[in-house]
C-alpha cells in the first residue's frame, strides 16, 4: 500500500478567520511527527502564505518535503474566467518558485477542492505535471477531456474520518484494502480550535461555527496528533510505503 501525506498551508479558515495559527504553531507540530517517523510529505501552499511567511515554508523545503500550489489566496477559481484563473495561479507558482528556489514545481490543488472545468488547460500551460482537486474519480475524464496532459491524484475524505472516527480499527481495515490512499489535511487540525475560534470570534458567527461546523474544531490539536502519530506507527508496521505525490507521478511515468 501507498500512502501520500497531503497538507494545504492556508490561512486558518480562508474568508471566515484570516489568522495564521494553523502555520505557525501547527504546522511546526507536523513536522516535527513526519522527522520522528523520517516521511516525507506534499504541501499545497498558497501564494499568500508563501509570500508574508516565507521561513515556514522553506523549513518545510529544507526538510526535504514538496511544495506544490494551492492559488494564490484561496480564491474560488470555479468562479473566476480562464483568464483570471490563469493569471492567479500563474502568479502563485511564481511566488512558490522564488521563495523555494530549490524546488521544482510540479503540483496543485484548488481551493476547497473545486476545479474550474478548464482547469488541466491552465495547468499544462503553466507547466505543472500533476493535480489533486478532483475528489470523485467518476469527475476525472471530465477534466481530462481535452487530453492535457495532466496527471489526476483524486484525495480521499478520510482525513475527516481520522479526526472524528470511533472505530479506528474498522476505518483502518477500510483504507488498507486500498492500494493507493492520499490524505488531505490542514495545520490548523493540529491546534485547539476550539480554543482559537473562542478567541479569535463572539456572537453569532462564533456560535454558527461552535454549533454547525464541528468539522473546524472536534478533535483537533493534541489529540489530533497523536491519531496521526498512531496511523503511521501502524501503517509503518504494516510496511506501508510513504511517498510525496511527485514521487508518486515518477513512480507512475515509467
Amino acid at each position: 500500500m501507498k500512502i501520500i501525506l497531503t497538507f494545504d498551508i492556508e490561512r486558518d479558515i480562508p474568508n471566515n478567520l484570516n489568522t495564521f495559527f494553523g502555520v505557525k504553531v501547527g504546522l511546526l507540530k507536523i513536522l516535527k511527527l513526519l522527522d520522528n517517523f523520517n516521511v516525507n510529505a506534499t504541501f499545497f501552499c498558497t501564494g499568500h502564505v508563501a509570500k508574508y511567511l516565507p521561513d515556514y515554508i522553506r523549513l518545510v523545503e529544507r526538510k526535504g518535503h514538496e511544495i506544490a500550489c494551492h492559488g494564490l489566496s484561496h480564491e474560488r477559481l470555479n468562479h473566476l474566467g480562464f483568464k483570471k484563473c490563469q493569471a492567479i495561479i500563474s502568479q502563485n507558482k511564481k511566488i512558490i518558485e522564488n521563495t523555494c528556489q530549490n524546488s521544482e514545481i510540479f503540483g496543485f490543488r484548488s481551493p476547497y477542492l473545486n476545479p474550474p472545468k478548464y482547469l488541466f488547460k491552465v495547468l499544462n500551460n503553466l507547466g505543472f505535471k500533476y493535480d489533486s482537486s478532483i475528489k470523485s474519480q467518476k469527475n476525472v475524464k471530465f477534466y481530462q477531456k481535452y487530453n492535457d496532459g495532466i496527471q489526476e491524484y483524486p484525495p480521499s475524505n478520510y482525513n475527516i474520518s481520522l479526526r472524528i472516527c470511533i472505530n479506528y480499527s474498522f476505518l483502518l481495515k477500510l483504507m488498507f484494502k486500498k492500494e493507493v490512499i492520499i490524505l488531505c489535511f490542514h495545520p490548523i487540525e493540529w491546534i485547539n480550535m476550539k480554543e482559537v475560534l473562542r478567541n479569535q470570534m463572539s456572537g453569532f458567527n462564533l456560535f454558527l461555527n461552535l454549533s454547525y461546523r464541528p468539522d473546524r474544531w472536534l478533535n483537533t490539536g493534541d489529540k489530533f496528533n497523536t491519531k496521526i502519530h498512531n496511523f503511521i506507527k501502524d501503517s509503518l508496521s504494516k510496511k506501508a510505503e510513504f511517498l510525496t505525490l511527485k514521487q508518486l507521478y515518477f513512480q507512475d511515468s515509467r
